[in-house]
């Protein structure tokens, strides 16, 4: 057995790991970049060194034998770490890399920056808004997730629950038709923005218009520009109130129904375990801790009665 403290070659353990875990000296030697051969010897020199047979080799493949799947996890647990550890030393300790969906990025998570920046000036917090799945928190060090629950195995806050409320411009309050009573929907165009139509399905459910199903509600799926089209008197909108309260805050819309029809789904900010005590990341939960508490407590002023 070679090297210090009789550790085995890395080279050898590293073909042995990806083989095993793929199952495939082939595809072991792609990932690699080197040739099957070479993948065999140094899974060969490796079981030289150890003494003992890794895999079953067969006319059809490989498996592994006792011994290699006891070996296999720890290895596999061995390089992962290696990795992560050598991407910390890489990391900028003050550059902090934030992912979040469109929406909740633009309208939740932006406002806020400022005062965190303001907060903790050395670090340099960057928000990317995306469209693609970021619950494996690939390329960033903290991310929102939106979804009934956090992805399993990170470190997750709730930041919000979506709660539903519709939304409409001031005027049609008293327009013609008015906008007065939950059953004055009927008489105006609704936008949804789930391409089923879910959100409006949910709350006329929940307020006892069943019969009004919201299967006729037209569909934006950019929340901005269903509000803005509300906005302009041209249909009755439904959103997540914290995504919503700005608007309704500067008089742009009014919520003519104070009710808030919880989603079952939630806003949640998340990092890996491993990484949520690097001071950034402690500095950025504990702020949007106390941001989430805040957002909580606000209540929506109903319309004035004209």
């Amino acid at each position: 057995m070679s090297g210090r403290g009789g550790l085995p070659s890395l080279n050898a353990l590293r073909a042995f790991e990806v083989a095993g875990r793929l199952m495939n000296f082939s595809r072991a030697a792609a990932e690699l970049g080197v040739t099957q051969g070479a993948i065999s010897r140094q899974v060969k020199l490796l079981e030289g060194q150890l003494g003992i047979d890794l895999f079953h080799r067969s006319a059809t493949g490989v498996s592994l034998t006792a011994e290699g799947a006891k070996f296999l996890p720890v290895l596999t647990e061995c390089f992962r770490r290696m990795a992560e550890a050598a991407a910390a030393l890489r990391d900028d300790p003050w550059r902090l890399s934030i992912g979040a969906p469109p929406s909740f990025g633009m309208r939740w998570v932006m406002p806020r920056l400022p005062r965190f920046q303001a907060e903790h000036p050395k670090i340099d917090a960057r928000l990317t808004i995306t469209t693609d799945d970021i619950s494996e928190l690939s390329g960033f060090d903290v991310a929102v997730h939106y979804g009934a629950t956090p992805p399993p195995g990170l470190f997750a806050l709730k930041l919000t629950g979506e709660r539903l409320i519709p939304v409409a411009a001031p005027r049609l309050l008293n327009g013609d038709p008015p906008l007065r009573v939950p059953q004055d929907l009927a008489h105006h165009r609704l936008i949804d923005t789930a391409p089923d139509r879910r959100y409006w399905r949910l709350w006329l459910q929940v307020v006892g218009l069943d019969r009004m199903t919201g299967d006729t509600a037209q569909v934006i799926a950019i929340l901005d520009m269903a509000l803005r089209i509300a906005e302009q008197g041209m249909g009755v909108a439904i959103g997540d109130v914290a995504l919503i309260a700005d608007d309704i805050a500067l008089g742009r819309l009014v919520a003519p129904f104070p009710v808030e029809v919880p989603s079952g789904l939630s806003y949640w900010l998340v990092a890996r375990p491993e990484a949520r005590e690097r001071p950034k990341l402690r500095a950025f939960f504990r702020f949007m801790e106390k941001e989430a508490r805040a957002a909580a407590a606000l209540k929506l002023t109903p319309p004035a009665k004209q």
